[in-house]
């Protein structure tokens, strides 16, 4: 029997690990057959019936990394309940599209060019393309080697965006400068100016021009400007603030979801004041439940943290959480995609769609993170915790807490405070 080529078990490898870092523990593996490559899927990880499915790439050395993408998307595609034939489908006309592009022959020159090259022009006048594959290549090397994001940030938040980059860069009409290529992504929603999706792709597009500037890999006129209000817009619509969950909505809801992972799940984030993602970062220790989650931001990374109870929820100190803890009891996620995973699942539930319209027709905006808000807001309200406690609780820095939950400070907020204060020097000026 001929050995197995070195990078035969590299692309196996590749493909679990890539797996397991999203959630999928067992069951999904890739082999060759005939030269192409062919994903099996056990019957335990199907839902109850073996997959062999043929993928619509060949098996060689050079489509590694196609390969486990692939993989890792059709992983996706099946915890959202996308059928994966479809799924498979759809990468199909994904890599045809692709392929048709790379051959498409320059309207100059008859000969292939990359479509993803955008003209600039040299000191002797001669257009010269823009490697954006490449660029972005290099540009996530560096915001991964510097440890200012972790891959699942990549893959979660800057591959979509830079994707939609190499889609603007093509054209037409072809990009010539920094501010022709914001433009295009700006055009893209005309009708929306100042809208979320259209600030962060312009936002994300401008940091990568920046940093290509300044590391000489771009002529100067790639940088962008340093005001990008123009280009983003102002928003013509008024922004729904989301709202704290009420306790007796949680304890509804708690009693609607069938599937037992996904109850313990909204337990926990209601319980503690969980992000979604920190679900998949949860140990015992001694005792005592631990997120070990490490969150990267501006301000620095968060850092493994004790989980408390309020002193005001009873109710959930009666759910008994952290004795009997097992990760293994919780639904399989995408690391990186925790909170749209769980959005997912809720808003196929018939009762918190009945919550979300309430809570509109209250002029409020219900959202997972509500659970999350739930619980700063009876820190705040009832317990009394000041601002650096709670912060230290929900593990952020206390800028963030303030600037995202004063916002739900309002004259009854203040008001009640008051009252306490009072009563609290009464008290004491009375003993």
């Amino acid at each position: 029997m001929p050995a197995v080529p070195e990078w035969d078990v590299l692309l196996r490898g590749g493909v679990l690990r890539a797996l397991s870092q999203r959630g999928c523990r067992s069951g999904w593996t890739v082999s060759n057959f005939r030269g192409r490559a062919r994903l099996h899927i056990t019957a335990r990880a199907a839902g109850g019936h073996r997959r062999q499915l043929l993928l619509p790439y060949p098996w060689e050395s050079d489509q590694l990394e196609a390969i486990r993408d692939g993989v890792v998307k059709l992983y996706g595609d099946f915890q959202e309940g996308i059928p994966l034939e479809q799924a498979v489908a759809e990468l199909g006309a994904a890599m045809a599209e692709a392929q048709a592009r790379r051959e498409t022959p320059s309207p100059t020159s008859g000969t292939s060019a990359p479509h993803t090259s955008a003209p600039i022009s040299t000191a002797a006048g001669r257009p010269v393309p823009v490697d954006w594959p490449g660029l972005i290549r290099r540009y996530q090397q560096h915001k991964l080697r510097s440890g200012e994001i972790k891959e699942s940030t990549w893959e979660r938040l800057y591959k979509p965006r830079m994707a939609l980059l190499l889609k603007t860069a093509k054209g037409p009409p072809a990009v010539r400068d920094a501010k022709h290529l914001l433009e295009a992504q700006a055009d893209l929603w005309r009708q929306r100016p100042g809208c979320r999706t259209r600030r962060l792709q312009i936002q994300y597009t401008a940091a990568l021009l920046r940093w290509g500037v300044s590391e000489g890999l771009l002529p100067a006129h790639w940088a962008p400007p340093p005001d990008l209000t123009s280009t983003i817009g102002r928003s013509r619509e008024s922004k729904t603030i989301t709202t704290p969950i009420g306790v007796e909505d949680i304890l509804a809801m708690v009693q609607a979801i069938p599937d037992p992972r996904w109850r313990l799940a909204f337990q926990l984030i209601n319980a503690f004041g969980l992000r979604p993602e920190e679900l998949q970062h949860l140990q015992l220790r001694q005792g005592r439940l631990w997120c070990t989650y490490e969150k990267v931001a501006s301000r620095g990374k968060t850092k493994p943290r004790p989980l408390r109870l309020l002193p005001c929820d009873s109710w959930a100190a009666a759910w008994n959480l952290v004795e009997p803890f097992d990760p293994a009891l919780l639904p399989p996620m995408r690391a990186g995609f925790g909170s749209d995973s769980f959005s997912r699942y809720l808003l196929r539930r018939e009762h918190w769609q009945n919550l979300r319209r309430q809570y509109d027709a209250q002029g409020e905006k219900l959202v997972l993170y509500s659970c999350r808000h739930g619980y700063a807001h009876r820190a705040h309200v009832i317990c009394d915790l000041p601002p650096k406690v709670v912060a230290a609780a929900m593990g952020h820095s206390v800028q963030t807490h303030l600037a995202a939950y004063s916002r739900w400070c309002g004259d009854d907020v203040v008001d009640d405070a008051f009252a306490k204060a009072e009563r609290r020097l009464s008290e004491t000026a009375e003993t």
